[in-house]
C-alpha cells in the first residue's frame, strides 16, 4: 500500500470527529506531559523545592484556593521544604522576616516589585478603571494621595466623635443582650458596627444595621463579594490574564457566586452618585475628601465610585473579622481575659471617659491587639508581587524577573523559625520583645511598603474602642464549644478565600460584677 495511502486510510471504521477528538486528546495529552517535565527540570524556578505536582503545573495551588485552604496549604509546604518553597511553576513562597522588605518594601537601588496580574480584588472590574489596590504604580501613587487627606491621622482624629457615636450604640446593644440573657452573635453584630461605621465615614449616610434590618442584606454581600474575587484568580492561574482561555474559564464561575461583585458595586454607585450631589455638604466624611481631590483633577468620577465601594468592603470586613478571630482566643483563654479586663476596668472610673487616646497607651490591650493580629491576621494569604525583569534578591536569594513572589500572612506568622510557640495565643511576647527570640518583622498584618494598609489608623481606632467598652461594661463567655472556631491547628472548621469566611461566633453576656 502507498505510503500516502495508508497515512490516510481509517482501517477502524472512526467516523472524523472521532479521530478529531482522539487526536485532541493525545495532542493536550502530549502537550501537558511536556509542559510538566519542562516546569520539573527546565524551568528557571526548577532548583527551588516544593510538592512535587505543585512544580510541575498549578492545579494543587488552585485546588486549595478554590477549597479555602490556600494558607494552609503554604504553611505546610514551609514546614516541610523550608523558608522558601515553589508552590506554583512560577511562583515562589517566602516565610522568612527579610523577605518582607525585599517584596513589599522600597529598597534604594532596586525597582518595586509591581502587583502580579494573578491578584484579584474584591470589586468588579470597570474597563480603564482601577482600585487603589488594583492600580498599577503610577495610578497607585496618584489615588493614594487623593485618598491620604481622607485617611490622616488629623482627619481621623477630627471624625473619633463619630466612630464613637456607633461603637456606642453597638455598646447599648450588648448591654441589651447582657440584661436580656440572650446569646450574641459576635461574627453580625461587629459587621453591623464596622458596617454602619464605614456607611457614615464613607458615605455620609449610615446603614442603621445596628437599629434596623433594612440594609442587613448587603453585610453577607461582602463576603461573598471577596470569595468571588478569589474563584477569578484561580482562573487567572491556569490562564493568561484576559486571554480566550481565562474569560472562558470566568463562565464556569457559577452565577450566584460572580453575580456578587456586580450587586456590591451597583449598590455602592447608587449611594456614592447621591452623595456626590450633595455638593454643599461640609460633614468630612471619606468622599468629602475625593470629591476636593476630583474637582481639582487630581482623580476621575469613576474612580471615586470603585474606591468608595472598596472602602465599605475593606472598613468592614477586615476589622469585624479580625475582632470576631481576637474574642475567639480571648474566650477561649481566661488568663489573657481577666488581665485584660482588669486592665480596662482599672484604668476608667466611667464608661465615658474611654477614647482611643488613652487606650491605646493601654499596654496590655496594645499587645492583646498585636498577638490577635499575629495569629488571626484579617487577610492570611499572601499578596503577589513581580519579580521585576532582569530580577532581583528576596533576602539574598536571587530571583529570576518575571517570578510571582509573595509572603505568606499565615505562614510567616505561624513559623516556629519565626515565633516560639507560635499557635500560643501569648500577648505578652510583646510586652518585651527584647527578651525573647521571635522576629516581630514577620508580622505584618497592614502589610508594608507604599501598598500597605491606608486604613491602619482607622481600623485600630475601631479595634481600640470597641474592645475596651465591651468589656468595660460586660463579663462575657463563650456561648457551648463553639466547636467550629477550634483553632487547633490551622482551623479545620473555616475556610479562606482572601479574607476569612466566618459561620457565627455566640457569646455569652452578662452585666459587669461591680
Amino acid at each position: 500500500m502507498p505510503l500516502l495511502q495508508l497515512a490516510t486510510s481509517n482501517p477502524a471504521g472512526f467516523s472524523i470527529t472521532t479521530i478529531v477528538i482522539l487526536a485532541a486528546t493525545l495532542t493536550g495529552t502530549i502537550y501537558i506531559l511536556w509542559k510538566g517535565i519542562y516546569n520539573l527540570y527546565f524551568h528557571p524556578l526548577a532548583r527551588f523545592p516544593g510538592p512535587f505536582f505543585a512544580r510541575a503545573s498549578p492545579y494543587p495551588n488552585v485546588y486549595n484556593l478554590i477549597r479555602g485552604r490556600i494558607p494552609f496549604w503554604i504553611k505546610a509546604c514551609h514546614d516541610q521544604y523550608g523558608p522558601i518553597v515553589r508552590v506554583s511553576p512560577n511562583e515562589l513562597s517566602f516565610d522568612n522576616e527579610a523577605a518582607w522588605k525585599d517584596i513589599y518594601g522600597s529598597r534604594p537601588g532596586h525597582l518595586n516589585f509591581h502587583k502580579d496580574p494573578v491578584h484579584v480584588g474584591s470589586i468588579e472590574s470597570v474597563p480603564g478603571v482601577s482600585t487603589i489596590t488594583m492600580a498599577n504604580d503610577a495610578d497607585h501613587a496618584r489615588q493614594r494621595r487623593a485618598l491620604s487627606h481622607a485617611f490622616s491621622t488629623k482627619a481621623l482624629m477630627e471624625q473619633e466623635h463619630i466612630i464613637r457615636s456607633y461603637i456606642d450604640v453597638f455598646s447599648e446593644k450588648m448591654k441589651d443582650f447582657a440584661r436580656e440573657g440572650t446569646p450574641v452573635n459576635l461574627v453580625a453584630w461587629l459587621a453591623y458596627c464596622t458596617f454602619d461605621i464605614i456607611g457614615d465615614m464613607a458615605l455620609g449616610e449610615p446603614f442603621g444595621c445596628m437599629d434596623n434590618e433594612d440594609f442587613r442584606f448587603w453585610v453577607p454581600l461582602i463576603s461573598a463579594s471577596i470569595k468571588a474575587g478569589a474563584f477569578e484568580q484561580a482562573t487567572r492561574r491556569v490562564a493568561h490574564t484576559n486571554g480566550t482561555t481565562q474569560k472562558l474559564l470566568l463562565k464556569l464561575i457559577p452565577d450566584r457566586i460572580r453575580i456578587t461583585r456586580r450587586q456590591h458595586l451597583q449598590y455602592s454607585k447608587e449611594k456614592i452618585l447621591k452623595r456626590m450631589e450633595q455638593t454643599q455638604s461640609d460633614h468630612k466624611d471619606f468622599l468629602y475628601y475625593l470629591i476636593k481631590q476630583l474637582e481639582n483633577g487630581a482623580i476621575g468620577k469613576d474612580e471615586v465610585i470603585v474606591n468608595g465601594a472598596l472602602m465599605i468592603i475593606a472598613g468592614t470586613e477586615t476589622t469585624a473579622g479580625f475582632l470576631a478571630g481576637l474574642f475567639n482566643h480571648l474566650l477561649r483563654d481566661e488568663r489573657v481575659l481577666d488581665i485584660l479586663v482588669r486592665e480596662i476596668r482599672d484604668t476608667f472610673e466611667s464608661e465615658k471617659d474611654l477614647s482611643f487616646e488613652r487606650l491605646r497607651q493601654l499596654p496590655y490591650l496594645m499587645a492583646v491587639i498585636d498577638e490577635g493580629l499575629r495569629i488571626f491576621p484579617s487577610a492570611p494569604i499572601g499578596f503577589a508581587r513581580t519579580v521585576p525583569v532582569g530580577g532581583d534578591t528576596v533576602d539574598g536569594v536571587f530571583i529570576p524577573g518575571g517570578t510571582t513572589v509573595s509572603v505568606p500572612m499565615w505562614g510567616a506568622t505561624h513559623s516556629e523559625r519565626n515565633f516560639k510557640n507560635p499557635y500560643k495565643f501569648l500577648p505578652e511576647r510583646w510586652l518585651n520583645k527584647e527578651a525573647g527570640t521571635d522576629k516581630f518583622g514577620a508580622s505584618n498584618p497592614f502589610s508594608l511598603g507604599p501598598r500597605g494598609c491606608i486604613g491602619r489608623n482607622l481600623s485600630m481606632m475601631e479595634m481600640c474602642l470597641i474592645i475596651g467598652k465591651l468589656l468595660w461594661s460586660n463579663d462575657i463567655s463563650m456561648e457551648g464549644t463553639q466547636e467550629v472556631w477550634d483553632p487547633a491547628r490551622d482551623y479545620p472548621g473555616l475556610r479562606v478565600y482572601n479574607n476569612w469566611m466566618k459561620p457565627g461566633l455566640y457569646a455569652k453576656l452578662t452585666p459587669r460584677k461591680k
